[in-house]
């Protein structure tokens, strides 16, 4: 006698009743499970919308051409088909169909690869029925996970590569044990990503401990990430904690990990796997409970080549990736940024402009951005910073913007008309010079204060220290 077999992701009995009335939007349901496609049909009527079912890719896709369905609440093993094949396919002939990702086995580099690629959300059986009530709500009031409100009111975006971003960054929030690699250029805002991924989670509560691996002396390295017991080496008169024991609870953010010494990713592999570490001069492991993030802007694959990364701590800190995507491929953000940073730095130090021109925003958008939102961020201070009264305009932005520009957009081997090339001095161009020139161009204009004219700059205070004794060079002659 066959059994009938168990299911646990059956919804909630409740009493069935009319819901023509309610009808609004069709759900095809796609899962070669007849007791699944069952439940979910019971639970879609429920909830007001037409259920339809389809037990394999090719008669989901024939449902999808016959009765365009709004929804598609989709598995991700079929016997046809890989659900993500499936996904992409729908997404590529309809994007406006919002798909739902179900499965048995969970999978994060899958789920993180079914948001990339546009689902809406991403369920584990058995099924969560309230959640998806409630995404079910929300999308029918035509609002989707990218409308919520994000925690960081400094984090504005509108293109789609960052709503992308953000969906897998709430998608991973609570996966609080699962380590994220971020990459992208320098000035993307990656390690701002991840404080905001640390932010969203359930360690929130704890330390956030950012570790910049090109920042630490080689070989103080390892005892600042792990510490040291008492007489550890010479001048070890106490024990002392390091950066992850401290973290306890917390996220550790490694950043700039493509720079980690290459003795050192060893241990940081073996710390990732087995949650412990020892103390310089320590006997015993010590559990530890945090959460790795990692960042770098360099490209890992290469390193690995080239002998100068480990390859197993690769592939480990390869679980789930996320690549920021550089400015010059946002541009819808630029006006939004810009206006964001002007009121930030208005406020700041209160000298706001009365706004910038439609001209200005426009060749904001048309410069390529080298050096990303860090690098918008810096203009839009100095222009505050040095603002005039009205409007800025394309003549208060500096010419490099219009060089770059122009220079991008001249055809490949053209030069620039001799009669708009600089002109070289016979004696030449000196360096040093020309060094000494723009600090003191920049003390002049920051009435000598040091702290605004590193900002000017873009370098440190103390790398303007330094510039500043070796050019000999007294910041108070102009007013500090």
């Amino acid at each position: 006698m066959n059994k009938t077999p168990v299911i646990t992701c059956l919804s909630p009995s409740r009493p069935r009743h009319s819901v023509q009335a309610k009808i609004s939007k069709k759900v095809l349901i796609v899962d070669d499970e007849y007791l699944i496609r069952y439940a979910l049909t019971r639970f879609v009527e429920d909830e007001g919308f037409v259920a339809l079912t389809a037990d394999s890719s090719l008669n989901a896709l024939k449902s999808i051409e016959e009765a365009t369905p709004e929804f598609v609440i989709l598995d991700i093993k079929l016997p046809d088909s890989n659900g993500l094949t499936l996904l992409k396919t729908i997404k590529e002939t309809n994007p406006e169909i919002k798909v739902i990702m179900i499965t048995g086995c969970a999978d994060i580099q899958s789920s993180v690869e079914a948001m990339k690629m546009g689902a809406l959300d991403y369920f584990e059986k058995p099924i969560d029925f309230d959640k998806l009530k409630n995404l079910l709500a929300l999308s029918r009031q035509e609002h989707t996970p990218e409308n919520k409100a994000f925690p960081r009111e400094d984090f504005v975006f509108l293109s789609d590569a960052m709503k992308d971003i953000v969906r897998i960054v709430e998608r991973l929030a609570n996966k609080t044990d699962v380590t994220v690699l971020v990459l992208g250029e320098s000035g993307t805002g990656k390690s701002f990503l991840c404080k905001i991924m640390h932010e969203l989670s359930s360690r929130k509560d704890r330390p956030f401990v950012e570790i910049g691996c090109s920042n630490i002396p080689e070989h103080l390295i390892e005892s600042e990430l792990f510490g040291y017991e008492k007489g550890a080496f010479t001048d070890a008169k106490a024990p002392k904690k390091g950066l992850i024991e401290m973290a306890e609870g917390g996220t550790v953010f490694f950043d700039e990990i493509g720079d980690m010494p290459y003795p050192m990713q060893a241990k940081i592999l073996n710390l990732i796997e087995e949650k412990k570490f020892r103390r310089i001069g320590g006997l015993q492991n010590i559990n530890a409970d945090v959460r790795i993030i990692a960042a770098t802007n360099r490209n890992l694959y290469e390193l690995v080549q080239a002998k100068k990364f480990r390859l197993d701590l690769f592939y480990r800190l390869n679980v789930v990736t996320m690549e920021m995507p550089p400015l010059r491929k946002r541009k819808d953000d630029i006006p939004l940024l810009t206006h964001h940073y002007f009121a930030r730095y208005g406020s700041k130090y209160d000298c706001a402009p009365k706004g910038i021109t439609p001209r200005a925003i426009a060749a904001l958008q048309e410069y390529s951005w080298p050096g990303n939102v860090r690098e918008l961020k810096n203009l839009i201070e100095k222009l505050v910073i040095f603002a005039k009264c009205g409007e800025i305009d394309v003549d208060d932005l500096p010419p490099s913007i219009f060089t770059l520009a122009e220079a991008e957009s001249r055809p490949k081997g053209e030069e620039r008309p001799a009669e708009s090339r600089e002109s070289v001095p016979r004696e030449g161009l000196s360096l040093r010079v020309m060094e000494e020139e723009f600090i003191r161009t920049a003390l002049r204009l920051a009435d000598g204060n040091q702290r605004k004219a590193a900002r000017l700059l873009d370098i440190s205070r103390d790398t303007l220290r330094y510039r500043l004794k070796k050019f000999e060079i007294d910041s108070s002659e102009y007013g500090g």
